[in-house]
């Protein structure tokens, strides 16, 4: 305890005795400091709230979410259109005019003016996405975040136009095709009719007509969906890169799966027997509703328990291939539950006359084709609508600020680690420059580091004069005039 003290106390009295030198250190700095403010050029700092929300109705885009929970679409689409936001498209228009090329005619680098310039946040848990703009003027931050955003929201409406452009075509081909397939179909059950004189088919045709279309219905959507499914989880495979296990190590989505399928295979039974009206029919679609809600609120659990991160993303697509897996799983059950009906109808159609065999034939051909036709005009008219639409999902809620002070350099913040450093720096050297300096000093150091014993020592002419001077000044009067008088 007695060492450290020493030492503590030795220490303090250098950095008394070096005061000036420790003030002109940290004088050097605060100039140093000062300079850097002096020089460095101002940057000031636009913001602006834009409200992401999911794609619904008419309008939905291309950029549609992985299915998943709701927080991690919102966060993917959030990424999404932070990224378009920031591309090239976006971007350098908005740097050809805010900003000035240089001798050579260049303007600044795109992925310069990004990584300097732009930075988007999504506040958690909510919709809220904020950008963030910086300039060296308060005017030109405002103006390059508007144009950024304009930017970016005539760039979204592009892609969602040109998407639905792109399928309104591919639809008006397709309902061409539909037409010219029912009208072949119309006709040839028509011939068929006045050929063979059928002129109201009998009840017994009716009703295994309804059902064959019926089961031709539900067997076209559910392959739909199988390859909707299957596109999809390939997809979602070559994204996750390996990183995801699959549905059959959890045994719970598993018997959701199991369940599921058997529900679908049960109400594909009930084709031949119900209408979607009946009461059987709605208990087992509440029925399927509820386990489809069960088993979604596993995958989410599930899939943020296998995600490697807190990533939302991440976690989006584990959610997604594991919807996608169950998907799967129960069409490919509905689709051997709808060939087990479609060969009961075929045995029944069997036990009909060839006259009648012959007619349910064209007559199918026609109801399916009618089907198609009507479903493919409906979707055309709905992609006419979207085509036209401006793109709802981005909002701005609130548009460029006018920044009023400087975000940098930050000049108190600046000071006071100049402030700092120059205080550590001269103490440190002080202490430094006293500790490593080997200059004898007093009788104490030639005793301890040459081992000497010390006889007498000589004061310097100096130290002698100092401690007369004060000597004198310690003189009272009376002393001072009886050494007077003896002179």
């Amino acid at each position: 305890m007695e060492e450290n003290s020493i030492d503590l106390r030795e220490l303090l009295t250098i950095l008394l005795k070096n005061l000036r030198k420790i003030a002109y250190i940290t004088a050097a700095f605060l100039v140093v400091a000062i300079l850097y403010l002096l020089i460095t050029p101002r940057v000031y700092e636009s913001e602006s709230l834009l409200r992401i929300k999911q794609p619904q109705g008419l309008a939905s885009s291309l950029l549609d979410a992985v299915p998943g929970a709701n927080t991690a679409a919102t966060a993917q689409l959030m990424s999404t259109y932070a990224e378009i936001l920031k591309s090239r498209s976006v971007i350098e228009p908005v740097i050809q005019e805010t900003e000035k090329p240089n001798d050579d005619g260049k303007y600044p680098s795109y992925d310069g003016y990004v990584k300097n310039r732009i930075t988007t946040t999504p506040f958690k848990n909510t919709e809220i996405l904020k950008v963030t703009v910086n300039a060296n003027t308060p005017e030109d931050a405002q103006k390059a975040n508007a144009l950024v955003i304009d930017g970016f929201l005539s760039r979204l409406t592009g892609l969602t136009r040109a998407e639905q452009k792109a399928t309104k075509e591919f639809i008006a081909a397709r309902v061409v095709e539909a037409k010219n397939e029912l009208n072949n179909a119309e006709s040839a059950l028509q011939v068929y009719k006045e050929k063979n004189k059928i002129i109201d088919p009998s009840e017994n045709m009716k009703v295994i007509s309804d059902r064959v279309v019926m089961v031709d219905k539900v067997k076209a959507e559910n392959k739909v969906n199988l390859a909707t499914a299957q596109s999809r989880l390939s997809s979602i495979n070559q994204q996750l890169g390996g990183a995801a296990k699959a549905t059959a190590d959890s045994s719970t989505i598993k018997e959701y799966n199991q369940k599921l399928a058997e529900l679908e295979m049960t109400k594909v039974s009930y084709l031949n027997k119900y209408t979607d009206k009946h009461p059987k029919m709605q208990e087992i679609n509440n029925e399927i509703a509820s386990t489809r809600a069960q088993l979604e609120t596993e995958i989410n659990k599930v899939a943020a328990l296998q995600a490697p991160s807190d990533n939302p993303v991440h976690q989006g697509l584990i959610a997604g291939k594991f919807q996608s897996e169950a998907e799967i799983a129960v069409a490919q059950g509905k689709e051997q539950a709808l060939a087990n009906i479609e060969k009961e109808n075929s045995e029944a159609i069997g036990t009909l006359p060839s006259i009648e065999q012959g007619y349910l034939r064209v007559k199918r051909d026609a109801d399916v084709a009618q089907e198609i036709y009507i479903m493919l005009a409906k979707r055309l008219e709905e992609a006419k609508v979207a085509e036209v639409m401006v793109s709802n999902e981005v909002q701005v809620v609130d548009t460029a600020t006018l920044p009023e002070d400087p975000v940098k350099p930050r000049k108190a913040l600046t000071l006071a680690l100049a402030l700092l450093l120059g205080l550590m720096a001269g103490s440190g050297y002080v202490i430094a420059y006293e500790m490593f300096n080997r200059k004898l000093r007093t009788a104490d150091d030639i005793q301890s580091y040459l081992g000497l014993t010390v006889l007498g020592s000589v004061p310097d002419v100096e130290s002698m004069s100092k401690m007369n001077a004060e000597k004198r000044k310690k003189l009272s009067l009376m002393e001072k005039l009886r050494r007077l008088l003896k002179k």
